[in-house]
């Protein structure tokens, strides 16, 4: 299960020195069928001593819409009407906003047949309304007409709309979840209120709130551990169950088996599933590779399997760890990310109820936007919960990196479970380069018909050719083991860590930490 520190949050390093001198020539080759001839960045990723790196390639990228800089209140309660009387009439109408708040009161002369509307900015400083942490908006006044209300964001650079409220008329005053808005917009970036008529109207609005209501009751967090011998498993299964009970784990995902293996280790397999539950232990089935979004039918036919051989309502559930990043064409093929969520559709399909189906995901997915949302949302709408692969050794770093995977999840309900890795991990060095347009600057030259990447300070003759794309390095990272597992840490280290975990978050979402992995955990010393 490896993180990749692909978005990795850790400070860049303006590299320097970084480089081999100008007699210095290394030939690398870019695998993969993406067209090179529009390629503006390349990184290349170096895993300890190694000294051919992986290489991603990436076209020219689209603005991100997630900034972290939205501003988020801390309030439970904000009133949205604050900044109502600065607002603008949109559509073929005339309205006019004829009382400064509170209350707003706005007159519609409608004129055409499209719907006449009025929007106010809720942004500070051009800084978008963080509203993640809210589950209602609530309005209150009148229309002589019937009124929709709407949230806008600017998600991707292109605006969307989230009906909230629709159709009511007269007098309402009416509390709508949020919930239905986060699966068409991204909450965290709200820019705009609308109030949109079909006729001519006057509306009075007299309250506009944002709620966050702190939880009457928080569900109390378990432990788990990823375990991905089976063989090992099947030889002694009172062992892992008794690794599992001795350190308070309520939860184990095991690797399925490989479907060439025989009739007696599937039917080995299948009987851990009422010892676990015997013991007091969820046992879910875990299975998934890069490439099974283009073969999903090896993990349909592995639990189509598992079920014939436990019958029905006795599997509590299987986890998707599939990492579709790490195919070759990452991040320019969008059809990557389709893919993955068909296969996670297809695969809950497949349960047929007897069981949740639980997805991995590292941490930046709420960081990126796949057909105008985060991923991590569109993950967490397909699964029935998710584990976020929070690798950090430092406790208000992992909170703070999986804070928006926890607030989407009490939003919608989903259950969220974090992680930490206790395996021994390699120290990564990232290199990107940019492209450069001068030679003289460059340090590296790509040719997109040989599919060859050769780093080295440019030549005479390379400057005068035209047939290369130069690149320059924009920055170096380096990555530390250390900051992302508790291999060198030992077994008491690692509970106070979770303890720590336990009594820092306060949401209904969190069901609790999974530890990667059971035999790295228990490698630890005491």
């Amino acid at each position: 299960m490896s993180l990749t520190l692909w978005a990795a949050t850790i400070p860049m390093m303006i590299a320097v020195g970084l480089w081999p001198s100008s007699a210095a020539t290394q030939e690398l080759a870019v695998s993969g069928q993406t067209p090179l001839a529009d390629t503006q960045e390349i990184e290349l990723i170096y895993a300890g001593d190694q000294s051919v790196p992986k290489i991603i390639v990436r076209g020219p990228q689209p603005a991100n819409s997630f900034v972290s800089s939205s501003h988020r209140p801390s309030e439970q309660r904000v009133n949205l009407l604050s900044s109502a009387g600065a607002g603008q009439p949109v559509g073929s109408c005339q309205a006019r906003h004829e009382q400064s708040v509170p209350p707003l009161l706005v007159r519609f002369d409608h004129n055409g047949t499209s719907p006449c509307g009025f929007v106010w900015s809720l942004q500070q400083t051009n800084t978008p309304l963080d509203a993640l942490s809210f589950q209602a908006l609530r309005v209150r006044g009148s229309t002589s007409s019937p009124l929709t209300i709407e949230l806008v964001d600017d998600s991707a650079g292109e605006r969307q709309h989230a009906v909230v409220v629709g159709g009511i008329a007269g007098r309402f005053d009416v509390e709508v979840s949020l919930a239905p808005a986060a699966r068409t917009i991204d909450l965290r970036r709200l820019t705009q209120v609308k109030l949109s008529v079909e006729d001519a109207a006057e509306v009075v609005l007299e309250e506009c709130v944002l709620l966050n209501r702190e939880p009457t009751i928080l569900p109390t967090p378990s432990l788990g551990f990823w375990y991905w011998d089976y063989q090992s498993a099947i030889r002694d299964p009172d062992g892992m169950v008794a690794a599992c009970r001795q350190d308070h784990c309520r939860r184990l995902f095991l690797q399925l088996p490989d479907l060439r293996d025989s009739d007696q280790i599937w039917a080995a397999y299948a009987k851990l599933f009422p010892l676990g539950k015997a013991a007091g232990i969820e046992l879910f089935a875990l299975d998934g590779a890069p490439d099974m979004i283009d073969h999903p039918t090896i993990l349909t036919d592995k639990l189509a399997r598992l079920l014939a051989l436990l019958g029905s309502g006795e599997l509590p559930g299987m986890q998707l760890d599939i990492e579709p990043y790490l195919l070759d064409g990452f991040p320019d093929d969008d059809t990557i990310f389709d893919r993955y969520l068909a296969t996670i559709t297809r695969v809950k399909a497949a349960l047929y109820g007897q069981g949740r189906l639980s997805v991995v995901m590292p941490f930046w997915f709420t960081s990126t936007i796949h057909q105008r949302r985060p991923i991590a949302f569109a993950v967490m709408d397909a699964a029935d919960e998710v584990a976020v692969m929070s690798y950090r050794t430092d406790v208000e770093e992992l909170v703070a990196i999986s804070e928006d995977a926890l607030r989407y999840g009490g939003l919608e309900g989903v259950p969220v479970w974090l992680a930490m890795e206790t395996t021994r991990l390699l120290p990564e060095r990232h290199v990107l380069l940019k492209r450069e347009r001068n030679p003289s600057l460059a340090d590296g030259i790509l040719d997109p018909l040989r599919r060859m990447l050769t780093l080295r300070r440019p030549t005479q003759a390379d400057r005068q050719g035209k047939d290369g794309m130069w690149f320059r390095i924009h920055h170096h990272t380096t990555v530390r083991p250390e900051r992302i597992s508790f291999a060198d840490r030992t077994q008491h280290e690692v509970r106070q860590a979770i303890h720590h975990v336990f009594s820092r978050i306060r949401t209904p979402s969190f069901s609790g930490l999974l530890i990667h992995d059971l035999p790295g955990y228990r490698g630890l010393q005491e």
